[in-house]
């Protein structure tokens, strides 16, 4: 029901018919401390909110420039597999290979024929500085020992060398020069390998990624602050002079990644940028997205408060007139005339109050709380319908709304209620159900607005639509859990790439033996196909695991098995931790409590722990083994499962165990962390209502804890199995 009772009801006793100038004085003081009250609280509001968008833009900006480092680093990957080709067709040349050094240069034609993935053109720079093959047929021999990109490999620099964006003087296309230094087989000097790359596609490419209306992503050199690219406008501005004060090279000096909010020095729009040094590459990369898209709705949320803040001043002062005029009249008739008109202007005001607060993109709630925390009256305005799709005759009591509230038991409700009586104000998250049966997420904040007493106290809340705002934290799961597959695809692809040799060599073994001895073969054959079967089980294994891993979560938790969850991530690591020669112990009883979580959410838990371990231990001594023990324990007392994750790395310095789950916070290189995947393990725990902690051991290495609540749902006891080991070839 629309709220009513907002406000006390009048006074019925009449003031003194002549007002003293000190009474006057009163008055005034009063409805002006009001007034600044109505408006210094809506400003407050109107703050918090830019303050929360604007982060929300700055974590936006911070997931794309992440992105787009991604983008540049595959574009460089393809310009070393060029280089690498035209190496093997030097070394093919050598060896008198024509016929394979000239299928390779047709490959190499037929990429620059078409411009795929903006390769203009391939060539190849002599030791001597003269042309002596290109990828353009026809082409001259010209000497270009003087160019800087043949000179910047003649001291033995193996490295790759990026020239800065030049218009081409006959073709008349902007292009980049990335080239590398080809030896011969006994390691001199054999040239220089040079591909010529067009900047405007890698503009093209970051144009689609499509980070919000009015975004710009761009790419600077290290440390002239040149533009090398950029998703908008990048022909008209590639070759402008060089800035080395641009805010991101400045900001860059200091941390390799980061956000501010600068203004373009193009455009001269205020921007919310990231930035981001591209792995080991003299590039920084940008994602700017424009504070006016980001806050567009801004303007209108302080149009509303500040007429609701401006109805509520009104409405005091009306309600102060009208009872100085009351107090003036000296005749029992007048007065109580005066007092009905009291009631019609109170009635408009406030009404006017509710047409004010319909407007807003939130629903008000006023409720009266008892001392212990019960609920005794709930109001709320009309605009809930607009929010839930629940009119408010269907939301007359605050038990018709909690009731609707999907993640929240009455114990839940009403510890709530108990801290916004104990402290004045509180904020929970929900998600709520709909008419239609959709979900809506919701951010419900109440403050006490008349103090507490042994009766209770006045309390007046609003609830905000948040299911966007969860969307992006979504995304940012998304791409940590891109991030962790990234690192660990060298290792899948191994894994993979084994079982797929076998099975080729033993199709080519049976298909042989049956060619040459015919029938006697098809047993020996039989046999090489039921290996195969056996390796076509283990690919699909671990594809099957990597569909499940790369799911996206939903909101619900329940109960799952923690072994198979353990299990899970170690298939998609066990790759990764052979190949660091890391040796595994785990010991994960089968006959734990289910635990209330989410699988692919708690699996990625347990394979960024995992993965922190192993990067800790890379730096161990010979001497010192790389050993990771990984056990889980039932706590009945608690109600918990503890998972424990040590390694035998250097631990975790004293001073930063308090900070170590902090946001973009990383003991790792500069290059080798976001500083994110602590602190999304962090805050996945605590959407599992569980925790995690870090220790260092005894005897040296970190002990990471994630407490996980019982689901409360039994099954079938097994004996605890023996560990099992992982240990690197």
């Amino acid at each position: 029901m629309p709220i009513t009772n907002f406000s006390q009801p009048l006074s019925g006793t009449v003031p003194p018919t002549r007002l003293t100038y000190r009474y006057w004085c009163v008055v005034l003081v009063a409805w002006l401390v009001l007034s600044g009250l109505a408006f210094g609280c809506g400003k407050l509001y109107v703050d918090r909110v830019h303050v929360e968008r604007q982060e929300a833009a700055l974590a936006r900006a911070s997931v794309g420039v992440q992105a787009l480092e991604q983008v540049i680093l595959r574009s460089v990957g393809v310009m070393d597999n060029i280089q690498s080709l035209v190496q093997i067709r030097e070394n093919l040349l050598q060896t008198g290979n024509k016929e394979g050094a000239e299928a390779i240069a047709a490959h190499i034609r037929s990429i620059t024929a078409n411009e795929q993935f903006g390769v203009l053109q391939v060539s190849m720079i002599g030791a001597d500085g003269w042309l002596t093959w290109s990828s353009i047929s026809g082409s001259a021999p010209v000497w270009l020992g003087d160019r800087p990109h043949f000179l910047a490999h003649t001291n033995g620099d193996r490295g790759i060398y990026i020239s800065k964006p030049v218009v081409g003087r006959v073709s008349k296309r902007w292009s980049m020069q990335f080239t590398r230094r080809m030896t011969n087989p006994d390691g001199s000097f054999r040239g220089v390998a040079v591909v010529s790359f067009d900047p405007l596609h890698l503009a093209d490419t970051m144009a689609s990624l499509g980070f919000g209306a009015n975004s710009v992503s761009a790419i600077w050199s290290i440390p002239e602050g040149e533009l090398v690219s950029r998703s908008k406008d990048a022909d008209k501005l590639l070759g402008r002079p060089a800035d080395p004060d641009l805010p991101a090279l400045v900001a860059a000096k200091k941390a390799p990644s980061g956000v501010h909010v600068i203004t373009s020095s193009v455009d001269g729009r205020r921007l919310f940028q990231a930035y981001r040094v591209v792995g080991q590459l003299p590039f920084v990369a940008t994602v700017s997205l424009d504070a006016v898209h980001e806050l567009n709705e801004e303007d209108m949320l302080s149009t509303w408060v500040f007429l609701a803040a401006a109805g509520f001043t009104l409405f005091v002062g009306a309600v102060i007139a009208l009872f100085v005029m009351s107090a003036a009249r000296r005749r029992s008739g007048m007065q109580l005339e005066l007092v009905r008109k009291e009631a019609e202007v109170t009635e408009r005001a406030r009404n006017r109050i509710a047409e004010l607060l319909s407007g807003l993109p939130a629903a008000v709630y006023g409720v009266n709380l008892t001392e212990d925390g019960a609920v005794q009256g709930f109001s709320i305005t009309d605009t809930a319908q607009r929010l839930t799709g629940w009119s408010s005759d269907e939301l007359e009591s605050r038990d018709d709304w909690e009731g609707r509230a999907r993640d929240l038991t009455e114990a839940d409700w009403h510890a709530y209620h108990h801290k916004i009586i104990s402290e004045g104000d509180a904020s929970i998250e929900y998600s709520f159900v709909r008419p239609d049966g959709t979900v809506v997420w919701l951010r419900d904040q109440a403050r006490v607005v008349k103090g507490t007493e042994a009766s209770g106290a006045w309390v007046v809340g609003y609830v905000s639509d948040i299911t966007r705002e969860r969307a992006i934290q979504t995304q940012a799961f998304t791409t940590s859990k891109l991030a962790t597959l990234g690192e660990m695809a060298t290792g899948l692809a191994h894994e993979l790439n084994q079982p797929i040799a076998t099975m080729a060599l033993a199709a080519e073994n049976a298909a042989n033996a049956l060619e040459h001895r015919g029938a006697e073969a098809i047993q020996f054959a039989l046999q090489r196909m039921e290996r195969i079967t056996g390796q076509a089980a283990r690919a699909r294994a671990i594809v099957d695991h990597l569909r499940i891993f790369g799911r996206q979560p939903n909101d619900e938790t329940g109960p799952i098995a923690l072994k198979s969850v353990v299990d899970g991530a170690l298939t998609l690591v066990e790759s990764a931790l052979r190949s660091s020669s890391v040796k595994v112990d785990v010991e994960v009883p089968d006959n734990l409590p289910l635990v209330l979580a989410q699988v692919v959410l708690a699996e990625h838990v347990v394979v960024n722990l995992i993965l922190n371990a192993r990067d800790a231990m890379e730096a161990n001594p010979p001497e010192r083994l790389r050993h990771l023990a990984i056990n889980a324990r039932h706590d009945p007392l608690a109600e918990t499962v503890v998972l424990t994750i040590q390694d035998t790395g250097p631990g975790v310095p004293a001073s930063l165990l308090d900070r170590i789950f902090e946001p973009f916070f990383t003991t790792k290189e500069v290059g080798k962390g976001t500083g994110l995947g602590l602190s999304l393990c962090h805050g996945l725990m605590n959407s599992f209502d569980g925790s995690i902690s870090v220790a260092n051991a005894t005897d040296g290495g970190a002990v990471f804890a994630a407490v996980f609540r019982c689901a409360g749902v039994s099954q079938d006891d097994a004996d605890a199995p023996a560990p099992r080991a992982v240990v690197a070839a």
